[in-house]
């Protein structure tokens, strides 16, 4: 309580504060008003009073001129894997603060799938003393569907135990339709045990009513939107928060605007982004400049990316709103419309300035506990790629899956393989990779055929959404084997092979997810991948960044129906394995 009387005490004048800032234009997210001529007084990291005349100036007294800039709250990530980056959270700070993201609110399932409450543990750990805040929503999606092995479990008993921490948030991204409607006690255990603490639970993906009603029938609140703007009025109508990708949702923005909601129930997010795509595009800057694009005004703009956000999570007391007793998390906004980010203040103090970090963010050496995750059991081999073919056959047909194939039906992805000494060969000349999914502690490894173009080599990682298990693909069964082999050598990691030579990889120790290198060198390292799988010939299908695109391919979530785990091709609606090759 000594620092929030202090507080008090600057509000009434009656102590002078550490920092006035003046000359500013005030963002009223609460209001959607710009207020101009006021004094920002601000005491131990948090806002005192917003006045229209200056408080009491001490002898150490700092007075921040504004210079006519227009100040907003630091920005809030309503929903965010900091893992996706690739950097350590701390790391993560660094590229992105500067950008003026003041808090992130993060859905761990990534780190809590190879670690368990270790990943929350570490999470809170790199938070302690960040001017970066981090919330944490606890995984629900440990393992993501009961048809894939993670390398951990979190049921209701270590949800309780988790979400009693101070730093956790709630429960994050229940995502699992399937095992959610049919009553699956372990969701439905964590679900229960975040209600229960009275904490959010957070949603996935765009349900249609009924499975709508049904979602948010359960103590779901909110999920992360894209979609159009008819899909986002009907989770609206039905009280669901909606967290916008932008990027995704340019139609849904455009026509929510022509119908001119009401935006309270609407906040933002960036989800998944790596290091070298953040140091291109920015981070939730970026995205709220696509909404103000799309024509909303940029008040409103702002405040779904601060107040709304902060006021889903519960947190609009202490983030999302330059006010009293907040955090002093305050950006200095040269341009409104373009959202330009002059300067950054994190709880008191500059952070960045024009584009660039000015404080230290020293950089712990990561625990024991989130290193050496990644255990073979035996270095793989060509031979354990092989697919055997039925007895005598010439030709078979094969499930070959491409990416975002959201059916279960076989009949549109069904094609004819050719047979060479009773093994079911690739495709190359039509696209059709092997594809496989190998437990990161070498327990099982489920291999089928893709429709994604690499012409050579192979390409293979520990990330791989949400199991983060070691998925591999190839254009020959040896270059699969030596990719795998050293993506294990690194402890995680990503890494590009072409004829038994590795041309590019980056080293993710933390988890088989993250690092804590210079962020320079893994941007480097990020482009240099890019670079050489785009020489491996990729299919269309993958997009212009293919190695990212393989991160998210394997998902077993809504809205996918066929799959392939660590335990071979299964639909994930009924839980049913589906043959390979017949």
């Amino acid at each position: 309580m000594d620092g929030r009387r202090r507080l008090m005490e600057v509000a009434l004048g009656q102590v002078p504060p550490d920092t006035i800032i003046e000359n500013g234009v005030l963002v009223d997210v609460a209001t959607r008003r710009l207020v101009d001529g006021v004094f920002i007084s601000i005491s131990g990291g948090r806002v005192a009073s917003i006045s229209k005349e200056r408080q009491k100036v001490g002898p150490n007294t700092k007075i921040i001129d504004a210079k006519g800039a227009f100040l907003a709250p630091g920005l809030v990530d309503a929903h965010y894997h900091i893992e996706s980056s690739r950097l350590s959270p701390r790391l993560h700070a660094q590229i992105t603060l500067p950008h003026g993201t003041t808090t992130i609110f993060e859905g761990s399932h990534e780190i809590c799938n190879p670690l368990g409450l270790d990943g929350v543990r570490y999470i809170l750990e790199e938070a302690e003393g960040l001017p970066q805040k981090i919330f944490v929503g606890l995984s629900s999606a440990t393992p993501p569907t009961p048809y894939e092995t993670a390398g951990a479990y979190i049921g209701g008993k270590e949800a309780k135990e988790a979400l009693k921490l101070a730093g956790v948030a709630g429960v994050d991204e229940v995502m699992d339709y399937t095992a959610l409607f049919k009553g699956e006690e372990r969701l439905h255990g964590v679900i229960a045990a975040g209600l229960a603490s009275g904490k959010v639970v957070e949603g996935h993906g765009v349900p249609s009513p009924p499975q709508a009603d049904a979602f948010l029938a359960t103590g779901v609140s909110s999920t992360h939107f894209s979609g159009d703007g008819a899909k986002a009025i009907a989770l609206l109508e039905r009280g669901c928060f909606l967290e916008l990708k932008p990027r995704d949702s340019k139609q849904a923005i455009r026509e929510l605007v022509a119908a001119n909601v009401d935006w309270q129930m609407v906040g933002m997010c960036v989800d998944d982004r790596p290091a070298e795509r953040i140091s291109q595009l920015g981070h939730l800057d970026y995205e709220l400049r696509i909404c103000i694009e799309e024509g909303l005004d940029p008040i409103t703009a702002i405040q779904l990316a601060t107040l709304n956000n902060a006021r889903h999570w519960r947190k609009e007391h202490e983030v999302g709103i330059i006010a009293p007793g907040r955090h002093a998390d305050i950006l200095f906004l040269t341009e409104l419309n373009a959202f330009k980010v002059d300067r950054v203040m994190a709880e008191g103090e500059m952070v960045a300035e024009k584009s660039r970090l000015t404080v230290d963010i020293p950089i712990r050496p990561a625990p024991a506990y989130v290193l050496n995750t990644i255990k073979l059991r035996k270095p793989l081999t060509a031979k354990d790629f092989e697919v055997k073919a039925p007895a005598k056959s010439s030709k078979v047909k094969a499930a070959v899956l491409r990416p975002y194939y959201f059916s279960t039906d076989l009949s549109p992805i069904t094609k004819e393989l050719p047979v060479e000494n009773s093994l079911v060969q690739r495709d190359l000349a039509n696209d059709v990779n092997k594809v496989a999914i190998i437990r990161r502690d070498g327990g099982g490894m489920g291999v089928s055929f893709w429709e994604l173009g690499y012409k050579h080599g192979a390409v293979a990682m520990s990330v791989l959404h949400d199991t983060h298990n070691i998925s591999v693909v190839g254009a020959t069964d040896s270059d699969m084997a030596r990719a795998v082999n050293r993506v294990a050598e690194m402890g995680g990691g990503i890494t590009i092979v072409r004829d038994g030579i590795v041309k590019a990889e980056v080293p993710l120790s933390i988890a088989g997810l993250m690092t804590d290198r210079p962020i320079p060198e893994v941007v480097a390292g990020l482009d240099k991948l890019n670079e050489e799988a785009a020489k491996l010939d990729p299919g269309k299908l993958l997009g212009p960044n293919p190695v990212d695109t393989q991160t998210f391919i394997f998902l077993t979530c809504f809205p996918w129906g066929i799959v392939l785990t660590d335990r071979g091709l299964v639909n994930v609606r009924t839980g049913q394995p589906v043959p390979a090759v017949w």
